[in-house]
């Protein structure tokens, strides 16, 4: 875990290595299965259980992993450090991805890759 700029979020936040990102994800994906089968057994709407609910595990997880309270399991998803590029030169942000050509934050181009 690393705390990096979320362009998403406009903060700082816990970033997820791979290892830790592949026990939420597992989480994520377990917890889509169970709404799936639980809606096909008994017809309910997507709001029963509630989306706090269904996706608790995950929250549960990034909390344990990173010491950090999230409530939005989207959020999450993308705090993944792999996502992310270097920091840029001008100012220091990390690039929205790792072959961007230009900074998102302060729209200097990437030279010198």
């Amino acid at each position: 875990m690393q705390r990096l700029w979320c362009w998403r979020c406009k903060c700082e936040v816990p970033m997820l290595d791979e290892d830790e990102y592949a026990k939420v994800a597992r989480l994520h994906r377990e917890s889509i299965m169970a709404v799936k089968e639980f809606r096909e057994r008994t017809g309910a709407s997507l709001n029963d259980p509630s989306i706090e609910e269904r996706f608790r595990p995950v929250l549960q997880e990034y909390e344990r992993l990173t010491g950090m309270k999230e409530t939005n399991h989207n959020a999450i998803m993308h705090h993944r450090l792999s996502l992310y590029g270097p920091p840029c030169k001008r100012c220091l942000r990390p690039l929205r991805t790792p072959k961007a050509k230009l900074c998102g934050s302060c729209m200097s181009p990437v030279t010198g890759r």
